[in-house]
């Protein structure tokens, strides 16, 4: 993330066009203007320079976008407004909320110029129309190297969590080019998350060189890592001397279809859809699978367990534990909210499905509780049921295709209709269908309307955006009595990615929170205590909220980590009692560049006083300075008159200046609720009957969970796995009945 990282398309580039290029009928008053708009992570500032005639240049004086995923947006676009003298250019897959900024950001600083903005945003000119038969300018033939960072940025401590380096480098690609061409692309190293970034590599080394393009479509669910490729070998074309607006033709949609039939079609190849997709060919059925992304296992490849009562497993391990126990735990702890009867079937089949992974190929250990599995972290396990099982029975598995709506014969599901990303449309005519597409933590407006806020950053796939939810509802389900975001253990920035960094971790010590008023509004220490069950649904109440702290807390920090601000007995403690994660306990050795972007962003303050620090957050005057005065003073007394918080997590860590003041806000998952479902996973409709040929499982549905999440590690992927088993199971039972 950068400030003033600039890039200059000059004035030359406008002499490179050919005729007919210049707006015609377009008047502008000469000179250079500025104008800002609010890109990904933070304002994005121009300069356009024009003449009475046309724009000459555009430079990006202020950015604060990821390195890397941004650059081929902030390089392209400009470049494409000047050679077509409009704003009416195509965003940059995978980078649509940065083109879009910097089109705004242009228009903003035309609109001193007198110019016509309505015609300039609305109307292509004649070289945008031509441009496919323009000469290209000559390349200088080699092979290049270029290199960018994707899904782990420079810096990130997090990649090593999900089978990523500890230390990771950047992409690197080398592409082979002659005068006129792209001809080959290879990527030479990748650090990126295993099971996100190999179809990333794959496509985009074919694509590019195919489509001879550096905007061609990125594949869903692995965003990140196409776009750093695309910046790679951005650069690398750089070096050459491209002129990269001669390669950014888009990839042309297809007008076809495809039609398949089948016993049961599922949507959705995460953990609830593998699992039914195992379950359903086990059976005998005929399956189609249709993926959004271009990978399986969603969410599932990046957890390590789940729940599973009573198996082999646990009785080997000697685990008393029992079905009727850990019902009656998480009915006490959802206070009955919870659907009893969905609740005990997943718990009596979990571990029974437990031994029925373990039977094809999962490489299982008791974690956390004596009867949560660890599955390890990764997407093989999952690619290998439909390399083994799933695929080798004769299921079609269709990726990067979205399901759209419900075939419907009446009241009754008779198959599904989707669309590829090429634009191929898909008819799958069947006796069942189940929804499993992983709820809608990336549809903001879904958010909004079901759990009150979109104000939280997501760290889960951006591909879940409700299409199951809604394709349901239109064939007239229920939605279930409680939706609600699915909170992670950790803060984290809509503004900035807090997330692969140290900062995340802010929460994590107890330190003073304050929401945006600046007044205290939690116990701190449940953030550090219990992060997931009761801290996250604490920070959730606040929406945004400020840790505040001063510089030696920053120092400690910077050096020691948390166990700098306790002494050592008390560390070791709190790590055996409260299983204090070891990775937020260790030095965090970039949270001074993390605090320098954040503050850069405007979303992070630094002031040399209480009274200034207050005036820097925009909080009303001497609201913050008493919440401190009088933290400070229960601080000293070793007692916390307001929340009660436990005395161990009252340290002095706002004693002298210069303070900050980090904001930050709830992270998810994704959600949790949804679609009514009974115990068979069948959706049921407004008078709680089936409807016919309608299953759902996993995130889509509802029934089985507590707000904001049980004490119990592997719940999630429990559902998933098991409602996705039962669901595969009881509609090949509806589909041979048929």
């Amino acid at each position: 993330m950068r400030k003033g990282y600039a890039f200059l398309i000059p004035a030359i580039a406008a002499m490179l066009l050919f005729t007919g290029c210049h707006a015609s009928n377009l008047s502008f008053t000469a000179g250079s203007y500025i104008g800002t708009a609010q890109g990904k992570n933070g304002q994005i500032k121009v300069e356009v320079s024009v003449d009475e005639d046309s724009i000459n240049s555009i430079k990006i004086v202020e950015n604060h976008e990821t390195e890397g995923l941004a650059d081929t947006a902030l390089k392209l676009i400009p470049a494409e407004i000047i050679k077509n003298q409009s704003l009416a250019v195509d965003t940059v897959s995978g980078a649509t909320i940065v083109s879009d900024a910097i089109k705004e950001a242009v228009k903003n600083a035309l609109e001193p110029s007198g110019v016509d903005l309505k015609r300039l945003s609305e109307t292509h000119s004649e070289a945008h129309k031509e441009k496919g038969s323009a000469q290209k300018t000559p390349m200088t033939p080699g092979v290049y190297t270029g290199s960018a960072y994707g899904k782990w940025a420079k810096g990130s401590n997090e990649g090593a969590r999900f089978g990523s380096p500890k230390v990771i480098q950047p992409i690197t690609v080398d592409v082979k080019l002659d005068e006129d061409s792209i001809l080959d692309v290879t990527v030479t190293n990748c650090d990126d998350t295993p099971g996100f970034k190999e179809p990333a590599i794959e496509r985009m080394q074919k694509d590019i060189v195919e489509k001879q393009s550096i905007a061609v479509d990125v594949v869903s669910g692995c965003t990140m890592t196409c776009r750093g490729i695309i910046s790679a070998v951005t650069q690398a074309m750089e070096q050459a001397g491209a002129d990269l607006t001669d390669f950014n033709a888009k990839t042309e949609k297809r007008n076809s279809t495809e039609e398949y039939t089948a016993d049961v079609v599922i949507a959705g190849g995460g953990t609830a859809g593998t699992a039914a997709a195992l379950a359903a060919i086990e059976k005998g059925a005929n399956v189609v699978i249709v993926e959004k992304t271009g990978k399986i296992g969603g969410m599932g490849v990046c957890s390590t367990g789940f729940i599973g009562v009573e198996s082999s497993f646990t009785k080997a391990a000697g685990s008393k534990v029992t079905v009727d126990e850990v019902f009656k735990e998480m009915m006490e702890y959802s206070d009955w909210t919870a659907n009893p009867l969905i609740v005990k079937t997943i718990l009596e089949k979990s571990g029974d499905t437990a031994d029925w992974l373990a039977a094809h190929g999962y490489k299982l250990k008791i974690g956390g509780y004596g009867y949560t599995h660890d599955t390890g972290k990764g997407t093989q396990k999952m690619q290998d049921l439909y390399d083994n099982y799933i695929l080798p029975a004769g299921a079609k598995l269709l990726l990067e295709t979205s399901a759209t709506e419900l075939l419907m014969d009446g009241a009754r599901v008779t198959g599904l209709k989707a669309v590829k990303k090429d634009g191929t449309v898909v008819i799958v005519h069947a006796d069942a269908v189940i929804i499993a597409t992983g709820g809608f933590g990336g549809n903001p407006e879904m958010l909004e309307r079901y759990t009150g806020s979109s104000n939280y950053y997501l760290s889960g796939l951006s591909a879940s955006t409700g299409d199951g939810l809604n394709m349901a509802l239109s064939a007239g389900a229920m939605m279930n009595e409680e939706i609600f975001p699915h909170l992670t253990e950790f803060a984290a920035s809509t503004t900035l990615d807090y997330n692969s960094y140290f900062m995340k971790y802010l929460n994590y010590g107890g330190l003073l929170q304050v929401n945006i008023e600046g007044k205290r509004f939690m116990d701190e220490g449940l953030c550090a205590e219990q992060p997931l069950a009761k801290g996250a649904s604490a920070i959730r109440t606040a929406g945004s909220f400020y840790v505040i702290f001063d510089q030696a807390t920053l120092d400690t920090l910077h050096t020691q980590g948390f166990p700098g601000l306790f002494p050592k007995e008390t560390t070791e403690v709190l790590k055996k009692t409260i299983l204090w994660r070891g990775r937020a306990l260790v030095p965090f050795t970039s949270i001074m560049d993390e605090m320098q972007r954040a503050m850069d962003a405007h979303i992070a303050c630094k002031g040399n006083s209480i009274e200034e620090l207050e005036s820097q957050m925009g909080v009303e005057k001497d609201v913050l300075v008493n919440t401190v005065a009088r933290y400070k003073q229960m601080v000293d007394q070793k007692q916390d008159d307001d929340f009660y918080k436990n005395p161990v997590w009252l340290t002095q860590t706002i004693n002298e200046g210069p303070y900050y003041a980090v904001r930050m806000e709830p992270a998810i998952f994704g959600t949790s609720g949804g679609i009514k479902v009974n115990e068979q996973f069948q959706v049921v409709n407004k008078d709680l009957q089936p409807i016919a040929g309608l299953y759902a499982a996993g995130q889509d549905t509802g029934g089985f969970m507590g707000y904001p999440y049980y004490d119990i590690p592997g719940c999630t992927m429990g559902y998933s796995y098991n409602s996705g088993r039962i669901a595969g199971e009881h509609a090949v039972d509806y589909s041979n009945k048929d």
